[in-house]
């Protein structure tokens, strides 16, 4: 009872004093918005790098030849790059690996007619890619291993590509001209983008077109592979990084990672500069406590009279103390709330602006509100109206009722 009648006395002062109660607030409504502003678009980015990951798969192991890893002055040996051979050795020793694709990525002028593309990235690579990069055609046919095992002269295309060469006119069945090569496009590559990246410019090669006709040698830029099916892609990447380490004779000369590890990277990233910055914006939740502690102390002065008429009347100094207590700490959670809901509006804020401009991603950056945080934010400010609301709660509860009452 003593507590329902205590957070009633503190709800009419508050509307009793609107204006005041709102500057004294202000402090703690700036800090409980600011971190769960912070808390939003930092699970905003992180929701965004998952979901942009998903889109190829986050458990895709990636290789590298990497010979700047060793120590200066160290030989690397015989070898000399990552090689088609080195895929086969992988598929052969890693019984952890289901499916493994090389690439061989270089960019080159693709010509049509009397238009061109200057920049377009060629990917000479297996029948395996679509599979390992998710990828979707919008029409045609993907090449398989009979076309690889006779050197076909055919190519996918992307959007871009398929736009600025042909306009509207179907591309499948025309020939796309390089330097020293002619390729029939086969099929057209459904647009995927990815962190700004898209592979609207890309061409897909026979990994062995690429290299019969073209580069000369059997090099590939990297190699790609995913595990099995239930398999972690950690214990994948350590079972990789063994067998590659057997083969170079124990040098570190290779680089295995994967998008999980990578996206793994990017969360903690996120997370800490959440964590961070909003540690940062809490400090104005102790500025808004001081100035909680700075009211309540006018507050007691200016209630001297009601205080000693209580303690008169037979009000225990706990009574006294618990209402003032229960005022400073209504006060904070009222300021917390608010803050709660000018967080929620410029979340939605932020959501709406940037799916106007489509950044990050069409639909913008999703800025889920964060109920938790908002909710234990909210509690913090209450906790901390309650620890600088103390002194005066104390202050007013040690009033001499006889003194009290004789004071104007």
């Amino acid at each position: 009872m003593m507590f329902g009648e205590s957070l009633l006395i503190a709800l009419a002062m508050l509307r009793q004093n609107k204006l005041r109660s709102f500057l004294t607030m202000l402090g703690v409504i700036i800090g409980v918005m600011s971190v769960t502003v912070i808390v939003m678009v930092s699970n905003g980015f992180q929701y965004f790098m998952t979901s942009e990951f998903k889109k190829i798969g986050s458990d895709t192991i990636i290789i590298f030849f990497d010979p700047f890893r060793q120590m200066r002055g160290e030989s690397v040996g015989p070898i000399e790059g990552l090689k088609q051979e080195d895929v086969d050795y992988l598929m052969n020793n890693v019984s952890l690996i289901e499916v493994a694709s090389p690439i061989f990525e270089f960019r080159s002028k693709a010509t049509y007619l009397d238009k061109d593309v200057p920049d377009a990235k060629i990917n000479g690579t297996d029948q395996n890619y679509t599979v390992m990069n998710r990828l979707d055609l919008e029409s045609g046919h993907y090449f398989d291993k009979n076309d690889l095992d006779r050197r076909a002269n055919i190519c996918l295309i992307g959007e871009d590509i398929k736009t600025k060469l042909f306009g509207t006119n179907e591309p499948i069945g025309k020939y796309i001209t390089f330097s020293g090569i002619t390729l029939e496009v086969t099929g057209v590559l459904k647009r995927l983008d990815i962190l700004g990246n898209s592979n609207a410019k890309d061409i897909l090669v026979p990994l062995t077109t690429v290299q019969d006709k073209w580069q000369g040698g059997d090099k590939v830029s990297y190699i790609t592979a995913k595990p099995k099916a239930g398999v972690d892609v950690n214990q994948a990447m350590d079972a990789v990084w063994k067998a590659l380490m057997q083969k170079s004779g124990n040098k570190p000369i290779y680089r295995v990672d994967s998008n999980e590890s990578i996206l793994s990277v990017f969360n903690t990233i996120f997370g800490v500069a959440g964590v961070a910055l909003s540690g940062i914006a809490a400090l104005s939740l102790l500025v808004g406590g001081i100035g909680i502690m700075n009211i309540m102390l006018v507050s007691v002065t200016e209630r001297t009279k009601e205080i000693g008429l209580r303690k008169a009347v037979g009000a225990k100094r706990m009574s006294v103390l618990i209402q003032f207590l229960i005022e400073a700490a209504t006060l904070s959670l009222v300021g917390g709330l608010i803050g709660m809901g000018f967080a929620w509006l410029l979340g939605n804020l932020v959501t709406f602006g940037t799916s106007a401009i489509n950044w990050p991603t069409k639909g913008g950056l999703a800025t889920p509100f964060p109920i938790t945080a908002a909710f234990a934010a909210a509690m913090f400010s209450a906790f901390i109206g309650m620890v600088f609301g103390l002194y005066p709660a104390i202050s007013a509860s040690k009033l001499d009722p006889i003194v009290a009452l004789r004071r104007e």
